[in-house]
């Protein structure tokens, strides 16, 4: 479901364009695009307000960013590396300032890369085996970049995703001490499809959406049979093992109303968001029961009052949690949550367009998106603290 809707966005965006404005006096800021480019939208933001995400330059899809303060306060930058064969394209920016994506690589698809403004980029890989990479999410210390590795076989499941994780290593060469990056694959044994048997299964994506500065990874599972039609998807966790050997793998709990589900974000608490669908789609919070061990499953409230397609995307260490609902009117808008009691109603974050989407939110209470207005897509971000 991930993939569709973010390939849906994608493409959308890909055939508008946006005129730029700046204003920051409200503490709003209507960023437009990259000046190179039409259209974009944000998708993470870090402590020091540096946004990243998506746009193009000069028609080609790239990562960018735009800090929102400071000297260099609405300049935008960009990666300088195509990622027109990327299907997903939602960048993640840590605090030191490491920004995770996904560009297209030397063999023409997708590649998982990690690059600072200014600086050379690190080709992240694949495991081995492998043809192509996303990179989703970067926790805030840059110490942990999640994602998917994909590798094809003649049988059944024709395409494998695997869930991994990079971690930055000191090498040593003739030249001196250089900084890399090791993939690990993380782990999907254990878990069977729910109520079904999926003997020759097409395609079978597993992925991680989100990590904390502790090593817990959120994402899921997702299987599909091209012959019946089958498909199931389970949100999941992986949690770091007490010897620091690896990763636990542990399914997140199901809503009785919504047969499938999927984790996107977690912060340092633990905290969860997501959404459970079937027929339509709810937004999700996963919190840990009192000793950590399990997770409890929260539907959250919608704009319109009862599920449409609505999603939460990003949690911030505070509980604030951002992502879209459709109102009663079914036009899609930008909204907040908070984890914490008393559990907070979903309150539209006031972005202005036809339409409008928050993938991010920091500390301080800044969330970024993007808005439409007329069919065109405009970077946005707004502090609601």
């Amino acid at each position: 479901m991930r993939l569709s809707r973010s390939i849906v966005v994608l493409a959308v965006l890909l055939i508008v364009s946006v005129s730029i404005t700046w204003a920051q006096e409200s503490e709003t800021w209507d960023l437009g695009h990259h000046p190179g480019g039409t259209w974009a939208k944000l998708t993470g933001i870090n402590e020091f307000g540096v946004a990243v995400g998506a746009g193009d330059v000069a028609g080609d899809p790239r990562m960018i960013g735009v800090p929102l303060f400071g000297r260099h306060s609405g300049d935008w930058f960009e990666s300088g590396v195509s990622s027109s064969a990327a299907q997903v394209l939602t960048p993640a920016v840590a605090t030191t300032g490491l920004i995770a994506g996904t560009i297209t690589g030397e063999n023409g698809n997708p590649e998982a890369y990690a690059w600072k403004p200014n600086r050379a980029g690190f080709h992240l890989g694949t495991l081995a085996g492998g043809f192509a990479s996303y990179a989703y999410a970067v926790n805030h210390q840059g110490t942990f970049i999640v994602g998917q590795s994909f590798r094809q076989l003649q049988e059944p499941p024709l395409v494998i995703a695997t869930p991994v994780v990079w971690t930055p290593t000191v090498k040593w060469t003739d030249g001196g001490p250089t900084l890399a990056w090791d993939i690990h694959a993380l782990p999907t044994a254990g878990l069977e499809a729910p109520g079904a048997v999926f003997p020759d299964v097409t395609l079978r994506l597993w992925g991680g959406w989100g990590v904390n500065d502790y090593g817990q990874i959120a994402g899921d599972a997702y299987e599909f049979n091209a012959e019946t039609g089958e498909w199931w998807e389970i949100a999941v966790v992986w949690n770091p093992t007490r010897h620091g050997s690896g990763w636990e793998l542990l399914r997140l709990p199901m809503a009785a109303d919504f047969p499938y589900a999927e984790a996107l974000a977690i912060n340092n608490r633990g905290e969860i968001v997501g959404d459970v669908w079937g027929s339509a789609a709810a937004p999700a919070l996963w919190k840990r029961s009192p000793g950590g061990k399990k997770w409890r499953l929260t539907v959250l409230p919608t704009l319109a009052g009862t599920p449409m397609w609505d999603v939460a995307t990003s949690i911030n260490n505070r509980g604030d949690i951002v992502g879209s609902c459709y109102d009663s009117e079914w036009v899609q808008q930008a909204t907040r949550w908070n984890a914490h009691a008393p559990l907070s109603p979903a309150q539209a974050l006031g972005f202005p367009g036809d339409w409008s989407a928050a993938f991010g939110v920091n500390n301080l209470g800044i969330a970024v998106g993007v808005y439409g207005a007329s069919g065109l897509g405009q970077a946005y971000a707004v502090k609601f603290r």
